[in-house]
């Protein structure tokens, strides 16, 4: 009896197999959504709200899907609490087209004037994909100084020791909750019969302690405001002649002029939705695994997507005409 039984088992087991000819998908059903996503920045007179439909790819690969997904003929407006302002939409080219082979469109507003310490509601009405919307409050205005003796380090790079700092303080807005810190000198250099405006920037520090190569080095990243929102930026005399050298004599080794002008501290001040989402996007840098456990994070209501907000500010400090770094 016992090899009957067996025999009995496998038939069954064979008939269940071939009545299931339902293919199975372990992505869930799909719910067609708008997608708005928009940056509001002080240092740009033009707003830019992209308004496009979630979709799902035929296989398992989301890269495969290359079809224009933008929402067309949709009602998009931005209010600031005294006033609303309707976008048009236009054409935009692309930087990048290996994926992606016609233009960006995208709904603009053109002299748009963003304020500190303001919030901006952007709304997306369309006949065919439904309502979706969001807001984001732009961060104030923030207060920034050179630390005491920063100024001579500047000025003086080769009188001080690789260890000196240049310190950088202020007070962040109530609003922030990242910011980036970064220090740029600006420079003009004869090339090619004219002269050319120039700037790089100074690392943070070098990957390696013990191998001073500027190949390795790092540069300023977001970072997560404090309660007290006291800005402290320290950059060293050791980074700060390394990029003065990496642009006098490797950059601009074949000029014959070049004249440092001056030293830029660049403040990028970020609120919570940018903040948060840039965190999110960025948690797994692993180009060569894919991730199923990535979290979406979305402030749309009736949607998906982000509005945030960003301010630019700079604190400017002018380098003498007899910097030591000038080639006349």
């Amino acid at each position: 009896m016992r090899p009957m039984v067996f025999v009995i088992l496998i038939v069954s087991t064979s008939l269940f197999f071939l009545s299931c000819d339902q293919q199975f998908d372990v992505r869930q059903p799909f719910e067609e959504q708008l997608v708005v996503f928009s940056i509001l920045s002080t240092d740009r007179p033009r707003l830019i709200v992209r308004v496009e439909r979630t979709y799902m790819p035929a296989d398992f690969n989301p890269l495969a899907h290359v079809s224009d997904n933008f929402v067309e003929n949709a009602v998009v407006t931005v209010d600031d609490g005294t006033a609303k302002f309707r976008l048009r939409d236009t054409t935009l080219a692309r930087s990048d087209t290996s994926r992606f082979r016609f233009p960006l469109r995208a709904y603009i507003l053109d002299q748009l004037t963003v304020q500190y310490g303001k919030r901006y509601s952007i709304t997306v009405q369309s006949s065919v994909s439904g309502t979706a919307g969001g807001s984001a409050v732009v961060p104030g205005k923030p207060s920034l100084a050179l630390g005491a003796g920063g100024s001579d380090v500047l000025d003086n790079p080769g009188r001080y020791q690789d260890d000196d700092a240049i310190l950088f303080q202020g007070l962040l807005s109530n609003i922030t909750k990242g910011f980036i810190a970064r220090l740029f000198v600006d420079y003009r250099v004869f090339a090619d019969g004219s002269w050319i405006d120039g700037r790089i920037e100074v690392p943070r520090e070098y990957i390696y302690s013990d191998f001073k190569d500027y190949k390795y080095v790092t540069y300023a990243k977001l970072t997560r405001c404090e309660s007290n929102r006291v800005l402290s930026a320290a950059y060293t005399n050791v980074m700060y002649n390394a990029a003065l050298i990496e642009a006098s004599f490797v950059k601009h080794v074949q000029s014959s002029s070049i004249i440092f002008q001056r030293v830029v501290l660049q403040l990028l001040q970020v609120e919570q939705n940018l903040y948060n989402y840039y965190k999110v996007a960025h948690v797994y840098d692993d180009l060569h695994s894919t991730r199923l456990d990535e979290p979406l994070y979305s402030v749309i209501d009736g949607g998906v997507g982000v509005v945030g907000a960003y301010t630019l500010d700079s604190l400017v400090h002018t380098l003498p005409p007899n910097f030591p770094y000038n080639r006349n």
